[in-house]
């Protein structure tokens, strides 16, 4: 009712939040906490997916979602003309003309975004008091927009004061970030011994996945091993040279070794499978000092992630632990 009598989403979470109501993740027990203990209140998007959900009328929908492959456990939401609806399948909690009219209204407030921005930290750069990705609000002038970055989870719920805005003017941070990172790049450079380090962690990484595969190799051996030992007591327990409750432990025992050896097996599978980790890291680094503009792509190899706190302090998180050395001296930075 409070969505037919012109309350928006985001009203409705607020609403439902000041009232102590009992979000829907937290009774699946999945709640999401704030890094400082305090539970998340309700949101706009949570309840526009309630408002929208035909399982309130009755209905049950199926196909709503599916595997983008059977290799991936990443899964696409399906169109509504795509998916499997059965009307009338148990008691509906409100009734068809209210929830139209509610559409109707959800419909009348949604704007179709015709412009999306891509920039150079997004994706990399996140609120260091939430943990929330930042994103882009423009301020249109006459002449020029200037973009601002905002923390999602104040954007979210501005009422709920979740989180601060994380106003910061995005050219001074990006510019503040390439700076701090091309000085770490050159510093890098002219120490030797983190050149030396480089090549002694590289060599190591190499020796690591040889041993991985001759690991696999020497289980995969056992294995059968465990199965020519499992096929022998088979026969032995034919030709009765034991009891059946020494069969069954003999054999209990043989099939707990086999999965551990197997599981094993796909774990070290897994590693060797990964990205290849024997990145040539003085040529990322002299790229990135000597390139006069730097690429996305250049970023996201050498940049984990970066955070930005209220105060306006930055860390910048590298992919590689020789980077992130030197963290205690020149880490953290203040933007001027």
């Amino acid at each position: 009712m409070l969505a037919r009598n012109g309350n928006t989403p985001t009203q409705i979470g607020k609403i439902l939040t000041q009232e102590r109501i009992i979000v829907p993740s937290e009774i699946c027990g999945n709640a999401h906490i704030r890094k400082d203990g305090i539970k998340r209140g309700w949101n706009r998007n949570t309840v526009k997916k309630i408002l929208q959900n035909v399982t309130y009328l009755g209905w049950v929908s199926n196909g709503n979602s599916k595997k983008i492959n059977y290799k991936s456990k990443k899964t696409m939401i399906m169109p509504k003309e795509d998916r499997i609806i059965v009307k009338d399948m148990h008691t509906p909690l409100v009734d068809e003309e209210t929830f139209n009219i509610v559409q109707d209204m959800i419909k009348s407030r949604t704007s179709t975004r015709v412009k999306s921005y891509d920039w150079l930290l997004k994706g990399l750069i996140c609120c260091k008091e939430c943990g929330k990705k930042l994103s882009l609000v423009p301020q249109k002038h006459p002449n020029k927009t200037t973009f601002y970055l905002r923390c999602n989870t104040y954007a979210s719920n501005t009422g709920l004061h979740l989180c601060s805005p994380h106003s910061n003017n995005l050219e001074k941070v990006t510019n503040f970030v390439l700076e701090q990172i091309k000085n770490r790049c050159i510093e890098f450079l002219d120490e030797n011994k983190y050149t030396q380090i480089a090549e002694t962690s590289k060599n190591k990484i190499m020796n690591d996945k040889y041993n991985v595969k001759n690991e696999i190799l020497i289980i995969e051996n056992n294995v059968k091993e465990t199965n020519k030992i499992i096929d022998k007591l088979y026969e032995d327990k034919y030709k009765g040279l034991f009891q059946d409750e020494d069969f069954t432990r003999m054999y209990t025992k043989q099939i707990e070794i086999r999965n551990e050896l197997t599981e094993r097996i796909k774990y070290l599978k897994e590693i060797e499978q990964k990205e290849d980790s024997t990145v040539d890291i003085n040529k990322l680094v002299k790229d990135f000092v000597n390139m006069n503009e730097i690429t996305r792509t250049m970023l996201v190899s050498l940049v984990d992630k970066i955070e930005i706190s209220e105060s306006k302090e930055i860390t910048i998180y590298y992919k590689f632990n020789i980077l992130n050395m030197r963290k205690l001296e020149n880490k953290i930075e203040k933007v001027s």
